[in-house]
C-alpha cells in the first residue's frame, strides 16, 4: 500500500537522463525539505507503465523509512526525485494515505 501520492516531473536537463523511461517498481531517493536524509520508496504509475525525461505524472509512492517521514510529510510538500547525489526529478506531495 502507498503512503503519499504525489506529481512528478522527470527532467530532461540532467547528466544522462532517464531516456529508456521508467517503470512501475523504480525505487529513486527522494529528498524532502527538512529532512537531512535520503528516503528511499518505490513508484507504481497507475496511467501508465513508462514514463520519459519531460513528463508530470502521478506516483504513489511507499517509503522504506516511513515510520520517520510520516510525522514530516504532508501535502504540499516538495521533494527532489534522485539516484543518490543526481537530481532526475521534481514532486509534490498530493495526498497523504493514512496507515
Amino acid at each position: 500500500m502507498p503512503n503519499i501520492i504525489a506529481s512528478i516531473t522527470f527532467l530532461t536537463d540532467v547528466t544522462e537522463p532517464k531516456t529508456e523511461g521508467v517503470r512501475s517498481g523504480y525505487a529513486p531517493h527522494h529528498k524532502f525539505v527538512g529532512i537531512s536524509w535520503l528516503a528511499s520508496g518505490f513508484h507504481q504509475y497507475p496511467d501508465v507503465d513508462l514514463h520519459f525525461p519531460g513528463e508530470m505524472l502521478e506516483a504513489e509512492i511507499r517509503f522504506v523509512s516511513w515510520e520517520e517521514l510520516r510525522d514530516v510529510v504532508k501535502p504540499g510538500a516538495e521533494f527532489e526525485v534522485r539516484e543518490l547525489e543526481r537530481i532526475i526529478g521534481i514532486g509534490m506531495v498530493k495526498t497523504v494515505i493514512s496507515d
